[in-house]
């Protein structure tokens, strides 16, 4: 009753004097739930409305949420509504004016709700009665603080505002429930989850995963915070706390309890406009949203550690079954390691120090023949016969191509790793989780890394690569009969296979640690540029073979390699139509010199007397008879370059029509040329009446089979690099694979097992002509 009484007694005016021609009057009023309060406001009068019932308060322990809704407020003299609690001070005006993610534009919202601060954690919360509570759609039994609410402007006409206090309801969230929920730019929503006690079911509760579905693409904001005042939920400010994405259609978040001890609030803002998901200013017009999310428990501590186990098992299955065949493995082991160190010694390091210059008429490296009258006859043999053999292009002894491939890795890989994490680290401490494309739904974190396991998939490609490296060297081991192998079978530089092997190993080194860490179109090259190497290594291996000597020097390929990365970097960052045509120019053109040069194996030059020896020679065939002008002399090499030619021009057309994704079209470029080539190698043993080894069949065939299966893997992708990072989560999945891997993990585990046995098809492909007389293996 004295209350009551106490609530009529301020109704009484208070006047404030600001100076003598002005007075502005504030008018304090009682307030009551569920009640709709209509003021007139001006200038001259404001109105404080008092919501201290504590009877009505008692019978509801949620948060409250006001609303505020104007039919006349201007943006030139809006009104100011300020609500006071215990704990934080809440203040907006009406219109509320959201701007665009382009700040082009601003939109204004006449009617806004806000859920008011309320921090439960002071209270302690009983947590057994929270789940009661929730489970039932009940309130839970904390005391609530009544709040004031100011409503002012500084119009000069009467401005209408309209004034409710309601109750929250389902504000506290159960893990593994959905719960729906609709927002808008100027009516946000916040709720709580506080992480439970004694929940097992072989899932880990203390690390748990946000996610939400949307059948709208209206861009928005969700937002992680800490159980706390005040929260932040307003356009303006809802990423300067916590952690934060931006969401079209799928979200997810992961969250741990020893960075939310007491729980957190699951933030949503609905932006001004759909820049910030899409990249582009057109905008969806209705920014309302419906909301679908809940809360989902991770994979548990035995569980992550079984599926690591595994894997660990399975990779290493095979280095584990070859060592356990050798007696004093760990002797062994050293041995290996000191012979190798000998090895790029005695064959890398010394011989790139005294190496002289390379010959005019050839494509091959530093090394090259004792005399320059055997240069000569090299020259004309290549030149005027029309069948060649394997011991008239063998007389060069190795590569120096794995020395600069462990020199371009090197330098490479320090830069790099240190960017991506920089990008780790500033995920971290600004929450910003739109700087990594991560699957959220399939991403366990482990100490500093936010997505683990998708680094982790990666060592296949570590393992199999030194494993390929110990058979190469195996391999080397065996062929000591110098005599023998000057005279029999294709010449064995193992240089290549050595950087092969090294190539495979630094894929996994870049994919996990350098574009894994924090994937994002920035830095998709470092993922692909040894995918770029691998390819082009295949290919000069592969010519190799028949071709020892008339081959592309370390110089030469890591110049192509160096131009295709600054294109793909171009590609990346700025793909438009200049630089498409620009590219295709390019892509024709070298095409074309790669055609003479393979054509004639390395003895042409391009210069200004290129087009009269043409003319030469045509005139020269023309007068031994008409035919003789078009039938080429290497019948099978030419076929191979039309076709190859064919292919790119197709290639070169679909990017430049179509405008294709330029790093992915890069890669299939050199992809498609190296699997042309290594077909037409095949066919081409077979029509020699060569043979295939059935050790050889079984390597080509689990290769096939991881590629094809591998490719299905990738093409069921979970992110997606090349678009907005809100787009990319449009991709995300669950896991697939023992809760723990999901589809490109396994990508990553087939493409290595696959790549492996690919380069054991190019180690093995020639095993049938080890005793062949070198002068009877013919050229291709």
């Amino acid at each position: 009753m004295e209350k009551k009484i106490h609530f009529i007694l301020i109704i009484a005016s208070i006047t404030l004097v600001q100076d003598s021609k002005c007075l502005l009057q504030t008018r304090i009023i009682p307030g009551e739930l569920h009640e709709t309060i209509t003021l007139n406001i001006n200038k001259s009068l404001e109105y404080i409305i008092d919501y201290y019932n504590e009877n009505q308060l008692m019978e509801s322990f949620n948060p409250l949420r006001i609303h505020v809704e104007s039919n006349n407020s201007q943006n030139s003299a809006p009104i100011i509504v300020v609500v006071r609690q215990k704990q934080a001070v809440l203040s907006w005006k009406l219109p509320l004016i959201v701007n665009s993610g382009s700040e082009k534009q601003q939109q204004e919202y006449m009617k806004t709700e806000q859920t008011l601060c309320y921090d439960g954690s002071k209270e302690r919360i009983n947590y057994t009665q929270l789940y009661y509570a929730a489970s039932t759609n009940k309130s839970v039994p904390v005391s609530s603080q009544p709040p004031y609410v100011t409503i002012s402007t500084l119009s000069d006409v009467n401005v209408t505002a309209s004034v409710s206090l309601d109750v929250e309801e389902s504000f506290y969230i159960l893990p593994n429930v959905y719960h729906e929920v609709t927002v808008s730019p100027s009516t946000p929503r916040f709720y709580y989850y506080g992480f439970p006690q004694n929940l097992s079911e072989g899932h880990n509760y203390d690390m748990v995963t946000v996610r939400l579905h949307s059948d709208s693409d209206v861009c928005m904001t969700v937002s992680i915070q800490n159980y706390s005042c005040p929260i932040l939920d307003l356009n303006d400010d809802v990423t300067f706390k916590g952690s934060w994405q931006t969401v079209s259609r799928e979200g997810g978040l992961t969250i741990s309890r020893d960075n939310f001890g007491n729980g957190f609030f699951i933030v949503f803002v609905v932006k001004g406009d759909d820049y910030d998901c899409t990249g582009k200013e057109v905008s969806i017009l209705d920014r309302t949203k419906k909301i679908k999310f809940a809360v989902f428990p991770t994979i548990s501590y035995d569980g992550y550690s079984v599926a690591v186990l595994v894997t660990l098992d399975g990779v290493m299955f095979h280095e584990l079954w070859i060592m356990s065949r050798i007696r004093h493995r760990l002797y062994l082991l050293l041995l290996v390691i000191l012979k190798f160190v000998r090895w790029v010694i005695l064959k890398i390091t010394i011989p790139w120090i005294l190496a002289g210059n390379p010959e005019v008429c050839s494509l091959g490296d530093s090394e090259d023949y004792d005399t320059l009258d055997e240069a000569e006859s090299q020259h004309e043999i290549i030149l005027t016969r029309a069948n060649l053999y394997v011991s008239d292009l063998s007389r060069r002894t190795h590569l120096l191509i794995t020395y600069h491939l462990l020199t371009v890795a090197l330098f490479y890989f320090l830069p790099v790793i240190q960017l991506v994490i920089t990008y780790q680290k500033v995920l971290h401490d600004t929450g910003n989780q739109d700087l990594c494309f991560y699957n959220f739904y399939c991403a366990h974190p482990f100490g500093f890394f936010s997505d683990f396991n998708h680094i982790f998939s990666n060592i296949g490609y570590i393992t199999l690569g030194l494993l390929f490296l110990f058979i190469t060297h195996r391999r080397e081991q065996w062929h000591r009969d110098t005599t023998f192998d000057r005279n029999y079978g294709l010449p064995h530089h193992y240089g290549l296979f050595y950087a092969i092997g090294f190539a495979l190993v630094m894929e996994g080194v870049l994919s996990g640690r350098s574009y894994h860490i924090c994937p994002n179109h920035s830095n998709f090259q470092f993922d692909t540029s040894f995918m770029y190497i691998t390819a082009v290594l295949c290919m000069v291996k592969i010519y190799h073979a028949r071709h020892p000597d008339v081959n592309a020097s370390a110089y030469s390929t890591f110049g192509v390699l160096a131009v295709a990365i600054l294109l793909g970097m171009i590609g990346i960052l700025e793909a438009n139509l200049a630089f498409w045509i620009f590219f295709t120019i390019l892509h024709i053109l070298g095409c074309f010199y790669l055609t003479i040069k393979i054509y004639y194996l390395g003895c042409c030059s391009l210069d200004r007397g290129s087009f009269q020896r043409v003319f030469q020679s045509i005139n020269r065939d023309y007068r031994a008879g008409v035919l003789n002008v078009i039938r080429p002399m290497h019948k099978s090499r030419m076929v191979l370059l039309l076709i190859g030619n064919l292919l790119n021009w197709m290639l070169a057309t679909l990017g430049i029509v179509y405008r294709l994704d330029f790093a992915l079209y890069l890669l299939a470029l050199f992809m498609l040329n190296t699997v042309y080539y290594f077909i037409f190698y095949i066919i081409m043993k077979l029509l020699h009446k060569e043979t295939i080894t059935p050790l050889t069949l079984i390597f080509l065939v689990i290769s096939l089979t991881c590629a094809a299966t591998s490719m299905y893997c990738f093409l069921h992708k979970s992110i997606a690099w090349s678009q907005t990072s809100a787009q990319s989560r449009t991709y995300n999945q669950d896991c697939v694979l023992m809760d723990f891997y999901d589809f490109h993990d396994i990508w990553h585990f087939l493409s290595a097992i696959g790549m492996f046995f690919m380069f054991m098809v190019l180690l093995t492909l020639d095993d049938d002509l080890s005793h062949t007389p070198r002068t009877e293996i013919p050229v291709f």
